[in-house]
């Protein structure tokens, strides 16, 4: 039975992480070919998308997700500004009451939007439901949508079937803004993170990490990921997966060498610096 996450009563520990293309065969085929093996997990009818996932050993997941019609209600600018692929669009933090931690950011003067009725329908034809909501002004990225399932978990984030590969979840979301200073202090005030720690990569520019936390940012000047900004305003940059290394290149393909923050990071190839792995 997957292994679910455990969060905190205010960490933003990953639920799951919605990567964007403008087709669904596209974005598989573009998996499968690095060495994954989606699940097609349905439609969602209400906004107009459709979805197959990579759930891993953890319980966290990544959605591939990709219009289903022409003009889907959610993620609309990532989709069309997929080339084929627009890479992660968001971030979703599960909660124990959507109602509760949306109050809570009320009280921290963060902007909501929600909670509000999702559902999305199986193939098998079961239905799953949930609440959800956004935090953050519409026309930004940086803060996670939040979710509280109404039908059982399992309805919504099937058993991983890859225990013991070298991958076992999401590790964290990189989130690329035009100020760093005023990222950190937002997260720092909405969710009491300890004092940061500091690196710094050529692609994704000065880096924050926040120990023990599931959270990035990056303040990128130049390149594709400073362009990501120019787009999008802060906005979700790059996921990485937790892997054995190692292991890991055995598997998928992978880039050259790297270190943030004392842990080994590789990207995984054919991603267009999207995707990538971190070492446990």
């Amino acid at each position: 039975m997957t292994a679910y996450r455990l969060r905190g009563d205010m960490r933003p520990v990953i639920d799951h992480v919605p990567f964007a293309g403008a087709s669904l065969d596209v974005l598989v085929e573009r998996f499968e070919t690095a060495g994954f093996d989606p699940e097609y997990g349905g439609e969602h009818p209400g906004v107009g998308t459709e979805m197959s996932m990579l759930v891993f050993p953890d319980g966290s997941y990544l959605q591939l997700v990709a219009p289903a019609r022409e003009d889907p209600g959610w993620w609309r600018e990532f989709f069309a500004n997929a080339d084929p692929i627009a890479g992660p669009s968001g971030w979703c933090v599960e909660t124990g009451s959507v109602h509760g931690e949306c109050q809570r950011a009320i009280d921290h003067d963060v902007e909501v939007h929600g909670p509000r009725r999702g559902f999305r329908d199986r193939p098998d034809g079961v239905t799953v439901e949930w609440d959800a909501a956004a935090l953050g002004p519409r026309d930004h990225h940086l803060l996670p949508f939040l979710i509280t399932d109404r039908t059982p978990r399992e309805y919504r984030v099937p058993d991983a079937t890859n225990f013991g590969a070298p991958i076992s979840g999401v590790d964290c979301i990189v989130l690329a803004v035009p100020d760093l200073s005023d990222a950190i202090d937002c997260f720092t005030q909405l969710y009491r993170l300890p004092t940061p720690d500091h690196d710094y990569d050529d692609d994704f520019g000065e880096l924050v990490s926040f120990p023990g936390q599931d959270v990035i940012l990056a303040e990128p000047t130049t390149g594709w990921a400073a362009d990501r900004v120019d787009t999008y305003g802060p906005v979700p940059a790059a996921v990485f997966l937790t892997a054995d290394v190692d292991d890991a290149r055995h598997r998928h393909p992978l880039d050259g060498g790297r270190e943030w923050f004392g842990r080994r990071v590789r990207m995984i190839e054919g991603f267009d610096g999207y995707l990538g792995v971190i070492s446990r």
